[in-house]
């Protein structure tokens, strides 16, 4: 549905915008309005919609109307988009964190500013206007649209940043805060971001000593500890750019260059999730013993760049126009320190003053950098006045390996609340509700079913760093001792690319092989079918035919293979059986 709400709502009169949400009805008599609001900012929640109402209870969808919306600037609401701008500042070699660079960084960033409102085609009159203050009156109008006393919201990341403002504004009209991942709105930038820096570099400390302490993961690393092999790669990194052989789609090879923005992208992208992390590890094993494809694709990835052609590729349920036209008007930085060459130094000192410089990540302390020339500069330093005395329960959900929202602002939430709940869960991904862990799901759940609340105001619940690590493929054929064990480790190659876990959408894409061929993913209804030419994760054992990844985790592969052909079958509880011919011999396995 979409509405006509003022552009802005604090004046008496002017030009209107077009708001879009949706709405999933309850399937039984409606208890009320359970709205989500999508993180960023800069991310749709209606593209996010299905994917999120999955991983409800269905208790959940049986007694609650589900609404999530696109905010105005993004995907269906009046959206501003610069990828091309975005992708070429990400790259910027400039890193803000070191001395000498500081120059060309703020060169970059000014130019940027300047590039994506061009690009997003955005009427800098308008800019003032894509703010949290501004954004959350269109929530309002939509529960007065449907008709609803009170709703209850639920903001993941920024998300909490939105809900925690419009209960501000409109606390008669909320009936329960769910913060998952929550901002500290108190906080002024340059904290909040200090704080991430460092929960950054915690959270890739942790995944590096993760890996470490699991065999399989410190064998791909090979000699030393996975600390140790990162250090040595941004080592060489800092002394210029190393080059590789990238796989093509087309089954060729070509020569590309990794930077160390392209090893830091990576890492910051991929410290998010446990699964993330994992395939972090992965990476960064595979650099380990010189193979530096997987560490470039994740930094791709994390570019916004096709890692066929390097072009910036437009994501429509993303906008990095929105991530800055919101954080620059939410966020002031050194307002009184002078014009932006002025601020920009004041700002670096304060990094250089509490350790920044000495961070792996600490550049993502100038994660908000374009702010100081973006067109539109906020009315006021003056940050929002905390939470307290609510006549609502609030929610506080986090994670104490949490690199974006560290679980300092949690803390903080919790601790001024007069009536809140503190769910931590131990490592942990950014975001915990419906992210596969039952404690928090059920609490959540519990209260919205049945009213229940937490037995405790303080929950611990379990967690981890990553998940279970997934070796590499043996670089020779001669590694492998059966084709179980060969089948095995090419099934686990297969759902475990980039591509396949986050470029995959609904359209046929096509990656190469480490060692030559493809690998094409064809998305359908209820699994993703596989067709594989020649590709080779092992030196030696290249394989052609079809497979199938069904959607509940079985997978099946049907490949020609030097010496063999080889029929492999996984169910949806990992129990894996093979059979036909390898190495000239008959198969028949099960393990």
């Amino acid at each position: 549905m979409t509405l006509a709400v003022p552009r802005d709502h604090f004046a008496a009169t002017g030009p209107t915008w077009d708001v879009t949400f949706a709405i999933q009805r309850a399937t039984k008599v409606s208890k009320g309005v359970f709205v989500t609001i999508t993180g960023g900012p800069g991310s749709s929640g209606i593209a996010a919609a299905d994917s999120y109402t999955a991983a409800f209870d269905p208790s959940i969808t049986a007694n609650y109307d589900i609404v999530f919306l696109d905010q105005r600037g993004v995907g269906l609401s009046h959206p501003i988009q610069c990828p091309d701008a975005s992708a070429t500042y990400y790259a910027s070699p400039a890193d803000p964190n070191v001395p000498a660079e500081r120059t060309a960084a703020a060169l970059a960033a000014q130019a940027y500013a300047t590039d994506c409102v061009a690009e997003a085609k955005a009427d800098p009159a308008d800019l003032p206007f894509y703010s949290t203050r501004q954004a959350v009156e269109d929530l309002e109008a939509i529960r007065v649209y449907l008709g609803v006393d009170k709703l209850d919201l639920y903001g993941e990341s920024y998300g909490t940043q939105y809900v925690q403002t419009y209960a501000a504004a409109h606390p008669d009209h909320v009936a329960a805060l769910f913060l998952d991942g929550p901002v500290d709105l108190t906080v002024d930038g340059p904290t909040y971001n200090a704080e991430a820096a460092r929960a950054f570099d915690d959270a890739l400390t942790a995944t590096l000593a993760d890996c470490t302490a699991h065999r399989s993961c410190s064998l791909d690393v090979g000699r030393g500890t996975a600390a140790a092999a990162y250090d040595r790669i941004a080592g060489e990194l800092a002394r210029g750019p190393l080059q590789f052989r990238f796989p093509t789609a087309h089954g060729t090879f070509i020569t590309r260059s990794l930077t160390a923005t392209d090893l830091q992208t990576a890492a910051v992208n991929y410290l998010y999730s446990q699964f993330s992390r994992m395939l972090l590890e992965r990476a960064l094993a595979a650099a380990a013993r010189g193979d530096m494809v997987a560490l470039a694709r994740l930094a791709y990835d994390g570019l916004g760049v096709d890692p066929e052609t390097l072009a910036a590729t437009a994501d429509p349920s993303w906008s990095d126009a929105m991530y800055y036209a919101v954080e620059c008007q939410d966020y002031a930085y050194y307002p009184g320190a002078g014009d932006p060459a002025a601020r920009f130094a004041a700002w670096t000192a304060a990094g250089d003053a509490a350790g920044i410089g000495a961070l792996q990540l600490g550049s993502t302390y100038y994660g908000d950098l374009p702010c100081l020339w973006w067109p539109a500069q906020p009315a006021s330093a003056a940050r929002p006045a905390p939470l307290t005395a609510t006549p609502y329960p609030i929610f506080v959900l986090t994670a104490t390996l949490d690199p974006a929202t560290p679980i300092a602002n949690a803390m903080r939430i919790y601790g001024r609340a007069s009536d809140a709940y503190f769910i931590v869960q131990t490592g942990g991904p950014h975001v915990i509700f419906g992210r596969g862990n039952a404690c928090p799901d059920n609490l959540v759940t519990d209260f919205l079913a049945a009213g229940t609340l937490p037995a405790t105001r303080v929950t611990v619940c379990n967690g981890r760093v990553t998940e279970p690590y997934v070796r590499l493929a043996l670089p020779t054929a001669a590694g492998y001792r059966t084709a179980l064990q060969f089948m095995s480790s090419m099934a686990d190659q297969v759902v475990n690319t980039d591509d396949y876990n986050y470029r995959l959408a609904d359209s046929t894409l096509t990656m190469g092989c480490d060692f030559g061929g493809t690998l094409q993913y064809r998305p359908g209804r209820s699994a993703t079918a596989l067709v594989l030419r020649g590709c080779a994760f092992t030196g030696g054992l290249a394989m052609t035919g079809t497979g199938r990844i069904a959607d509940d985790g079985s997978m099946t592969l049907d490949v020609t293979i030097p010496g063999g052909r080889l029929l492999y079958a996984e169910d949806a509880n990992g129990h894996r059986t093979v059979r036909g011919t390898f190495r000239d011999r008959p198969v028949r396995l099960a393990g």
